[in-house]
């Protein structure tokens, strides 16, 4: 690391949470990514969990007892239309990003390391799409704002 400060890996994981859910209230996907482009520092920390927890608990507002599971079909198309995945390796990322939020909520812990470390794109910035497409539809299935959808995530992670 040389002359960088030591900054607690526990305090990177809470500011890119935090930047994950202010970015989605501003909506701009770009500036979301760049908000939490800070705390990724190779060789210490890399924000991959910190943002999939957010997707996790985003998914489970989104499913909602009683009712029809959310379809993997078109999700990224109805929940992120400003962003285009082109190419195999796009989607397939985007996809990882997804099913590992989705397995988490399961129970079973994806291997990042393996599944995604080697990836020249780092698998945090598919894991800030996969928060704002369950985000989206949590606020869509619930019939509530992303506002109150983010509020809830700060709640669920003791953001507040």
């Amino acid at each position: 690391m040389g002359n960088r400060p030591h900054i607690d890996q526990a305090v990177l994981h809470r500011q890119a949470q935090v930047a994950v859910l202010a970015g989605l209230l501003r909506g701009d996907i770009d500036a979301l990514v760049e908000a939490v482009a800070p705390a990724d520092i190779p060789g210490w920390f890399t924000p991959d969990v910190a943002v999939l927890e957010l997707a996790m608990s985003a998914l489970d507002l989104a499913s909602i007892p009683g009712s029809e599971p959310l379809q993997y079909e078109g999700l990224r198309e109805r929940y992120l239309p400003e962003v285009e995945f082109r190419g195999r390796v796009e989607h397939r990322n985007s996809q990882y990003a997804l099913y590992a939020a989705s397995c988490m909520r399961g129970g079973l812990q994806p291997d990042l390391l393996n599944d995604a470390g080697w990836w020249q794109t780092r698998l945090w910035i598919y894991a800030v799409y996969a928060a704002v497409i369950y985000s989206r539809a949590a606020a869509a299935r619930r019939s509530t704002t992303l506002e109150q959808v983010a509020h809830d995530l700060a709640a669920r992670h003791g953001l507040v």
